[in-house]
């Protein structure tokens, strides 16, 4: 699943380069990326669609490094069909908080929503898993890229910070309701995790709409 998420990146990456551009601002918003003003006016799809749309050769190089290094291990702990659903949750949560607190103008795209998610989902497998030693240390063995990626995020202009920190969160939540591969987790972990994540999802729908009301 890896490989073939990364192949879809690449590919919709080439479809932009010849039909005008990756960072070409209308070719951006011709591809569905993230526009506040177009997911307010009901194209909810926007929420989905920028996990595989980048702007420029290095955005989706960069991006496509850490997917490459990463995704393995979380594909092989999770399986192929919930590490999906994890990444592609992380990244529609990471657009939501964008939409939630991002600038009303503002354009933004990239799996780095759900690469931010798959940090955030290791966070959550130290805390959940605390009992392991192994995940325990695979979860803190994250901490540090965390840690820089958060700093590198606002430190360095253009970077969609909103869509990083809601990626994160979504992770980390989605860690006690998806359990690893051949484990459990309790069904009242599961049942509140969920819960915080639909909640937390509705209201960041909730607070975009008023931010909208309020500047138009």
């Amino acid at each position: 699943m890896t490989r073939i998420l990364m192949g879809i990146n690449i590919l919709v990456f080439i479809l932009m380069t010849v039909t005008g551009g990756s960072e070409n601002i209308e070719n951006l918003l011709r591809f569905n990326a993230m526009s506040k003003i177009y997911v307010y006016y009901g194209e909810w799809w926007r929420l989905f669609c920028p996990i595989f749309i980048h702007i420029g050769i290095i955005h989706l190089l960069m991006n496509m490094y850490f997917l490459n290094n990463v995704g393995d291990e979380f594909e092989s702990l999770y399986g192929s069909t919930k590490f999906l659903i994890i990444y592609l949750l992380c990244g529609i949560m990471g657009n939501l908080f964008t939409y939630a607190f991002g600038e009303v103008t503002s354009v933004s795209a990239g799996a780095s929503t759900s690469l931010y998610g798959l940090f955030g989902l290791a966070l959550g497998i130290m805390f959940n898993y605390k009992d392991n030693e192994f995940l325990r240390q695979f979860g803190s063995s994250f901490i540090g890229i965390v840690a820089i990626n958060i700093i590198y995020s606002f430190m360095v202009p253009g970077i969609g910070i909103t869509g990083h920190i809601g990626g994160l969160l979504g992770g980390f939540i989605l860690a006690g309701f998806f359990p690893i591969m051949n484990m459990t987790l309790p069904t009242s972990i599961r049942i509140i995790s969920l819960l915080a994540f639909v909640l937390i999802a509705i209201g960041f729908v909730f607070i975009g709409n008023k931010s909208m009301l309020q500047a138009i």
